[in-house]
C-alpha cells in the first residue's frame, strides 16, 4: 500500500528524478508514487513536496532519516546540473504541514 506521494514538478523533476527519488524512499522501507503537482513553485527555488498517507505523524524513524534522503536528493540533482530543492516539505491527510527541511546551503 501506498505510504508516500511524492508530486511531479515537471519544471524541475524528470523520470530519471523521480526513480532516484522513490529509490531513496524505498530504501527508507517506504512505498512512494508520483502524484499530480498540488504546490505550483515557479521561483528558481523550489521545494519537493511528498504526502504523508497515514493517519497521524511521521514515525520517527523516517522522521530522522529524512534529512539525510533529502541531502541524497540535492546531490543527485547537482550532480546532473539541475537546480536542486531548495526544501522538503511533507503534508498529511489533512493539507496541513507535517515537517519540512531546508537544505544546507553550506554543505
Amino acid at each position: 500500500m501506498t505510504e508516500v506521494l511524492i508530486e511531479e514538478n515537471f519544471v524541475h523533476i524528470d523520470g530519471t528524478d523521480m526513480n532516484v527519488i522513490l529509490n531513496l524512499l524505498d530504501r527508507l522501507g517506504l512505498e512512494a508514487e508520483p502524484t499530480a503537482p498540488r504546490h505550483v513553485s515557479e521561483r528558481h527555488s523550489w521545494v519537493l513536496a511528498l504526502h504523508w498517507l497515514r493517519e497521524g505523524q511521521i514515525s520517527e524513524a523516517v522522521e530522522a532519516a529524512l534529512p539525510g534522503v533529502f541531502a541524497e536528493i540535492r546531490q543527485h540533482f547537482v550532480a546532473g546540473g539541475k537546480v536542486p530543492p531548495a526544501q522538503i516539505a511533507v503534508y498529511g491527510l489533512d493539507g496541513l504541514l507535517l515537517r519540512s527541511f531546508e537544505a544546507d546551503i553550506a554543505a
